[in-house]
């Protein structure tokens, strides 16, 4: 395993964009997610030599707060954006495997990430 991060829960992506007159950007709270990303990641990794510049499986588990019907991929857009804003890693085109899992109900919610090397990668059947 390369890296294992507790992140704040991450809006989803109907909520990480705003759409205005003048286009469309990434909304207040999307923003807001970013900096705590950083912030978490920068602390949780202190001295530890980034970005990562190899070939990535990456292990999401969301564990909400409620019992909100949730779809798993809405959430990617803005975790592995953050990630990669804060410099972890130098692109997500490096992931080559991403697993989404859901976790149990947790207070104030929790992103759990596993970061490990990709596996080989698959052949297309003949």
């Amino acid at each position: 395993m390369l890296y294992e991060l507790y992140l704040p829960f991450p809006p989803t992506v109907n909520h990480y964009y705003v759409k205005t007159k003048r286009g469309v950007f990434i909304s207040k709270k999307g923003r807001e997610f970013r900096e705590l990303v950083a912030d978490e990641i920068h602390e949780q990794l202190a001295g530890v030599h980034i970005p990562i510049d190899i070939k990535l499986q990456v292990e999401v588990t969301l564990f909400p707060r409620d019992k909100r019907k949730r779809d798993l991929d809405n959430y990617n857009k803005a975790l592995l954006d953050a990630i990669t804003q804060c410099g972890l890693w130098e692109d997500d085109s490096q992931i080559d495997q991403l697993h989404n899992y859901r976790g149990e109900l947790l207070k104030n919610g929790l992103c759990h990430v596993r970061i490990t090397q990709a596996e080989d990668i698959k052949k297309a059947p003949e």
